[in-house]
């Protein structure tokens, strides 16, 4: 099967969007989650809104200081809620 870099960021944005949303509450669910954002911001390194959403998984992970950086990281991307 052929990727493109594109397909790749586009599949990478979903997964981490659905794992969100679906194992939110477990804990591995939000490592997993977590990871996922990590990698779609590392192929989209200036969509703001993969940091916001990082955020919010850090900050239920009970990781307030880093949910803190990646919200301002969010703004000075431009992303608003």
């Amino acid at each position: 099967m052929y990727f493109t870099a594109q397909s790749e960021k586009e599949d990478w944005f979903r997964l981490s969007y659905s794992l969100h949303d679906e194992d939110f509450a477990a804990e591995e669910g939000q490592e997993t989650a977590l990871a996922a954002y990590e990698q779609a911001i590392q192929l989209a390194p200036h969509e703001g809104s993969l940091r916001y959403h990082k955020g919010s998984v850090l900050e239920q992970m009970g990781r307030h200081e880093e949910a803190q950086r990646a919200y301002e990281e969010a703004r000075s991307l431009g992303y608003t809620r």
